[in-house]
């Protein structure tokens, strides 16, 4: 069972400029994952996805488009860090 933090999008949110911000929030993470196929390290991500896991410091943390709202899931045991890192991507998805 997963922690979900739901927040509301337009559209596609660009995984590049994603990374970008969280790099620069001091959260620098990887894309693991695009719609449930695995991705190389440094393979540039996809303009559509529906699915994303991400690699951050903290852990691994689920993004799912759904609708018109974007799902950010850890898991159910996640410790501070994970969960601040669940947070710093709600509000940069947000902004």
């Amino acid at each position: 069972m997963g922690m979900t933090r739901t927040v509301p999008t337009r559209g596609t949110p660009d995984l590049g400029a994603l990374l970008e911000k969280l790099a620069g929030a001091g959260l620098p993470s990887a894309v693991q994952m695009i719609d449930q196929q695995l991705v190389g390290p440094g393979a540039p991500p996809p303009a559509r996805w529906r699915d994303v896991r991400l690699k951050t410091p903290a852990g691994t943390i689920t993004l799912k488009l759904d609708g018109g709202a974007i799902a950010i899931t850890i898991f159910g045991n996640a410790d501070p860090p994970l969960q601040a890192a669940q947070e710093t991507i709600a509000r940069l998805l947000s902004e």
